[in-house]
């Protein structure tokens, strides 16, 4: 499956009278001025053609069919009807589209938690294949009552394109509903691209039936995460701030972008999982017109869940020891995780024994490190160590999480201490000393997990 595009990284709008384009066939191209992916005007024109007008259930979606075609289904006798899934390619009707857009519609809802409401409108108009070649347009346009969208599609098309184009026009939907500027507000690439792999994942072919095909519902669907933990294929996840900031023309490489995809497919996963993940999304969301950029919004609508991007980074490792620590292909073998165990909970440096004496090779522990070394030199080791130790977490057997989770904490605890976030200007005169207070604590925990870790065989 080759990777489709997305919108572009940076969120701030762009004119409603400029059509964005979503290359959801080869690889994205980045969004940038006047190129041959930007169509300029001042009008779009939303009449209707000449073809046969469909209307979704909920009056949403709007589709427009060719001149000539027929919107009504020809139901033929079952024992002519195929499984659902069989080909690659769909194609498509006014009321088979009409259809297809509802679900992916609500499957978007369901996976944020949105109750049922459906907002602006929508209008697909089926093209013959020649006229719609490689690429998918996505045109806004505000009008007085909020945005209106309009998709042309090709009448034969990939299923997952689109699944991609209805689940990035109805994620434009619900970002803009509260829009008031005639700015159309653009997604992150990770956020959009994160949802339409979880929905594939999740209901796959649910999504598009098709026309004399029978669907078993009584098949076992598959387990998504598990889906998508394959698909990393062994590699170690990336951590959150390495997938948002990643821009489309990173990915120059088919399998680099399906790696991606993979990667923020579980970011958003583990977002939307419980609750408290729905309703930081909704109100990213609901809030996102009026921040000039997301990583704003994103802050403030989690509800002081987190502060800065250090909370979110911690969060993001403790979901992916859970996502992936009853996943076989992550995990290592016990004597591998306590040998690397033993090699982050020490360094090896250059050291001399009095100020005159040569500099020496020799192994140091952290606890020795954090009674005995200036504070920014403990920094730039403790800081690499808390990362390490995240990192492997993710491959432990899961008897040995909460021992490198207490490791991680011990020593992210002692960082966030250290760097006097949140003292006043008269309090930090006293940071000196609270530090020596903090290193002597800290050096204790760390000798009693250094000898736990010794005793394990």
């Amino acid at each position: 499956m080759r990777p489709p595009s997305n919108a572009p990284q940076a969120h701030r709008g762009i004119p409603s009278w400029i059509a964005f384009f979503l290359l959801l066939t080869g690889l994205p191209a980045v969004l940038v001025g006047q190129s041959p992916g930007i169509r300029v005007g001042s009008r779009v024109d939303f009449g209707t053609g000449a073809g046969p007008v469909t209307v979704s259930r909920s009056g949403q979606f709007i589709v427009h069919g060719q001149p000539g075609a027929s919107s009504a289904a020809r139901v033929g006798s079952p024992s002519q009807f195929k499984p659902v899934g069989d080909r690659a390619n769909v194609v498509l009707r006014a009321d088979l589209l009409a259809v297809i857009s509802e679900r992916v519609r609500l499957a978007v809802n369901t996976q944020l938690g949105i109750a049922d409401s459906p907002g602006a409108k929508v209008h697909l108009y089926l093209r013959r294949r020649r006229q719609v070649e490689g690429q998918i347009d996505i045109v806004p346009a505000a009008f007085s009552g909020g945005f209106v969208f309009k998709v042309e599609l090709p009448e034969e098309i990939e299923w997952y394109r689109l699944v991609r184009a209805l689940v990035e026009v109805s994620l434009l939907d619900l970002a803009n509903r509260g829009n008031p500027r005639s700015d159309c507000v653009l997604l992150p690439l990770w956020f959009s691209e994160g949802m339409n792999s979880v929905l594939i994942h999740e209901y796959g072919r649910d999504l598009v039936p098709e026309a004399e095909t029978l669907l078993n519902r009584s098949a076992r669907r598959k387990d998504p995460i598990a889906a998508i933990r394959a698909e990393l294929g062994g590699n170690e996840p990336e951590g959150f701030g390495d997938l948002t900031q990643a821009g489309l023309g990173q990915f120059t490489d088919p399998v680099r972008f399906d790696l991606y995809r993979a990667n923020v497919a579980l970011l958003v996963a583990a977002w939307v999982q419980d609750d408290e993940g729905r309703r930081h999304a909704q109100q990213f969301l609901r809030i996102l017109p009026s921040h000039l950029n997301w990583q704003t919004a994103f802050l403030r609508s989690s509800g002081g869940r987190f502060d800065t991007f250090l909370d979110v980074e911690k969060w993001w490792a403790v979901a992916l020891v859970s996502m992936l620590s009853r996943d076989p292909s992550q995990q290592w073998p016990r004597d591998r995780v306590i040998t690397e165990l033993r090699w982050i909970m020490s360094e090896t440096a250059e050291l001399r024994e009095t100020t005159n004496s040569p500099a020496a090779r020799r192994t140091v522990t952290l606890s020795e490190i954090v009674r005995s070394w200036e504070y920014p030199a403990q920094r730039e080791v403790l800081t690499r160590k808390a990362t390490q130790l995240q990192r492997l977490a993710v491959h432990a057997p899961p008897d040995l999480v909460p021992l490198l989770a207490e490791c991680f904490q011990t020593l992210d605890g002692y960082l966030t201490s250290r760097s006097g976030a949140g003292v006043d200007p008269i309090a930090r005169t006293d940071i000196e000393s609270r530090g020596r207070v903090l290193a002597k604590t800290t050096s204790r925990k760390l000798d009693r997990l250094e000898r736990q870790i010794a005793a394990r065989p």
